[in-house]
């Protein structure tokens, strides 16, 4: 991430923070801001272009946006529109992070949504015609949006399911599982943690989860979520994965290695 694209998104999050009390309500509304940014390029060059008049801008924000959002969104969205981004679709991917932290924010229990997110990508992933079916371009919206609410039916809270269903509008991945991750991470980050992805060949117990997560959290210097993914094709050991840092402890990367060095 840019320089610049990063610094606005920290003072988009501030912004954010400030107006108190976040809701469902508003996260809707970020996410609907957000997919209209990302489904018209003029509009996304016309607020993200840094020698454009103030005043234009503000008035277009109150025209595209005024009629459909509530006015602390509009004023929101008004703001980000004065800040810097590097890329045009940036304020966009920006908006929709800061949907996701406010569903968060709303929630009584993020660890149950963090949960609930981790599960649901991997539910989709371990069945390929599933993925499939949401991560193709072919499949309308309104045919995945109906698949995901039919598949989180009384099953997930109304946040993971809120957030489950702007995952299909997202572009910030090409798989419907990977930007559930995101998410994840971004709910994580929201909550001061961070999340190690953990692959292994079998269940782990209690005792060595927490063991793993208290080695990891004293070797990151924070507290780490773990997400553990029971993946066969691991022989033995772990592959753990932090902020994109991998640590493969694996036999067969080993393995791998040791051919490497022979080789």
């Amino acid at each position: 991430m840019a320089s610049s694209t990063r610094q606005s998104r920290l003072m988009a999050e501030q912004e954010l923070d400030k107006l108190g009390g976040l809701s469902l309500a508003l996260a809707r509304e970020l996410f609907a801001a957000s997919n209209a940014l990302l489904s018209s390029p003029q509009l996304r060059s016309a607020l993200s272009d840094p020698s454009a008049d103030a005043a234009g801008k503000n008035q277009l924000v109150a025209k595209v946006f005024g009629p459909k959002l509530s006015e602390q969104s509009v004023a929101l969205i008004g703001k980000m529109a004065q800040m810097r981004w590097s890329a045009t679709r940036d304020m966009a991917l920006a908006a929709e992070a800061l949907g996701v932290r406010a569903a968060a924010a709303s929630s009584m229990d993020m660890d149950t949504v963090q949960a609930e997110m981790f599960e649901v990508g991997q539910v989709v992933s371990s069945d390929p015609e599933l993925e499939l079916a949401l991560s193709s371009t072919r499949a309308s919206l309104e045919a995945k949006i109906t698949l995901v609410q039919r598949l989180l039916s009384d099953k997930a809270s109304e946040t993971t399911s809120i957030l489950a269903v702007q995952a299909v509008y997202s572009r910030t991945f090409k798989r419907f599982a990977e930007v559930l991750e995101q998410y994840g991470m971004w709910i994580a980050e929201f909550a001061g943690e961070s999340v190690a992805h953990v692959r292994a060949s079998r269940e782990l117990s209690s005792q060595q989860l927490e063991k793993l997560s208290t080695a990891l959290s004293k070797a990151f210097g924070r507290e780490l979520q773990l997400n553990v993914e029971i993946d066969q094709e691991i022989i033995g050991g772990l592959h753990i994965t932090v902020n994109g840092e991998v640590i493969d402890a694996t036999v067969l990367s080993k393995l791998q290695n040791a051919r490497l060095q022979l080789g």
